[in-house]
């Protein structure tokens, strides 16, 4: 067991100085080029229950600097509110719209066109789950592109312009935006949004994990094509690409499984296409703000991605790139999953044992240093990709990122393990979180309201 524990931290070391050299040395920020044409765009956002936070999705969407796109909400079969918020906010009237007919979900009780913006639609259906809703969304989507939006996503302004600007390029198929925490961020009367590093220490964990799962981690898997996952709150695909695949299939995670779907349709038809981090598109999402629902969230993420493992493992080497089946397979699963359950083992063998702590000590100080690296990086990409920051909240930043180290990622690890026996429950539900829909990047909603 103990050379089992070496040979990961061996490979850990290696994919850690990946993802330390990577992002520093090869990532370049896109000038917006205004004179592209507009290729059309349909915004797909799935709807549960999500009558405090519809509002404020539909304002930021309201205020983007794009004029060829759609936004189709479908509330699915949702128990609260919902339908009547989207009544009341868009003024929605009886519309038709011949689907393709080409995926299945569940029936639609109605198609609706809003009298107050009339590029937004929403589809009402049964209750089917996310994926479903997904599924009907992309076969009444009138558009070559197909945007899938969370209802708490807000897209920034120039957001559809960046996602016009990689589609422009032939060699790529999908791609992935940068998913920001909104709480904290605040848009001026100019209209520039302004971030500060503030509120509870797990709301600012949560800042910190994703300003490095997106400007490190998900940099340097689209620099090597191998994108496990594009994230559910922001991606972008080709419609025909999405029917080819069959949609989204309904599951605990799929947005995992609709990119592992997109690489495996890329090696079955040999085509040179490529799977994308566009860190310039950017949308804001509420995080959990209480433990109980952080819980929630990213046990669904595990058992999401322990759901893949089971069905894509035998066919990796045969069915995926080297590249995508390496980022899986080492550094999703060996290094994400079973070092979980490997460290906690080596740790108790240590106390119990009272061996082994030199080695511990050791691979525990590398592994801050590199923490800490990879932070630095982050937040200086952060700032390179245009976050308004002040230079005190990103030393404010590194600081609490060293506490959070020691502190919030143990609970990750133990949340790793739990979502991975949870997984057997076999609840595929929404997996709904709590939110409050009072943080927004609004124009026209004050914070606070609802």
């Amino acid at each position: 067991m103990q050379y089992f524990f070496y040979g990961i931290a061996g490979v850990f070391l290696v994919f850690q100085a990946l993802y330390t050299i990577v992002p520093l040395f090869c990532s370049k920020v896109k000038k917006l080029n205004p004179d592209l044409a507009e290729k059309s765009i349909s915004v797909l956002v799935p709807a549960y229950n999500e009558e405090l936070t519809i509002r404020n999705c539909i304002d930021a969407m309201a205020g983007l600097h794009y004029s060829n796109y759609e936004i189709m909400i479908i509330n699915d079969g949702s128990k609260d509110g919902t339908l009547s918020a989207l009544h009341e906010l868009l003024e929605l009237e009886s519309d038709y719209r011949k689907p393709d007919h080409k995926l299945s979900y569940k029936t639609i009780r109605g198609f609706y066109r809003s009298n107050r913006y009339h590029n937004i639609y929403v589809i009402d259906k049964l209750n089917g789950g996310k994926a479903d809703s997904l599924n009907a969304g992309i076969d009444y989507a009138a558009s070559d592109i197909v945007i899938t939006l969370d209802a708490d996503s807000m897209l920034e302004t120039n957001s559809l312009k960046y996602v016009n600007q990689y589609f422009h390029n032939s060699d790529i198929i999908a791609l992935g935006g940068t998913v920001k925490i909104v709480q904290g961020a605040e848009r001026k009367k100019n209209g520039a949004i302004v971030e500060k590093f503030r509120g509870k220490g797990l709301i600012k964990s949560q800042i910190i994990n994703y300003t490095h799962g997106f400007y490190v981690r998900k940099l340097t898997q689209s620099f090597f094509n191998s994108i496990v996952v594009i994230s559910g709150a922001f991606g972008a695909f080709y419609k025909d690409v999405l029917v080819q695949v069959n949609g989204f299939r309904s599951t605990v995670g799929e947005d995992i499984d609709i990119t592992l779907k997109i690489h495996e349709y890329i090696k079955a038809n040999r085509l040179k296409k490529k799977l994308v981090y566009a860190p310039e598109a950017v949308c804001y999402t509420e995080c959990p703000e209480n433990l109980p629902n952080f819980y929630k969230q990213r046990i669904r993420w595990q058992k999401a991605f322990v759901d893949c493992v089971l069905i894509y493992w035998s066919r990796l080497s045969q069915k995926f790139s080297v590249s995508v089946s390496l980022f899986f397979a080492i550094d999703g699963f060996m290094l994400g999953t079973l070092s979980a359950f490997t460290t906690l083992f080596y740790l108790g063998q240590a106390l119990i044992s009272g061996g082994n702590i030199i080695q511990a000590i050791i691979f525990l100080l590398i592994s801050v240093l590199l923490n800490a690296a990879q932070i630095i990086i982050s937040l200086y990409l952060c700032r390179k990709y245009g976050s308004t920051y002040t230079f005190a909240d990103y030393l404010r930043m590194f600081l609490f990122s060293q506490v959070e180290l020691l502190t919030y990622r143990n609970l990750l690890v133990y949340i790793n393990i739990a979502g991975t026996f949870k997984y057997f429950d076999n609840d595929e539900g929404w997996g709904f979180v709590e939110r409050k829909g009072v943080a927004t990047i609004s124009q026209n909603i004050a914070v606070g309201s609802n």
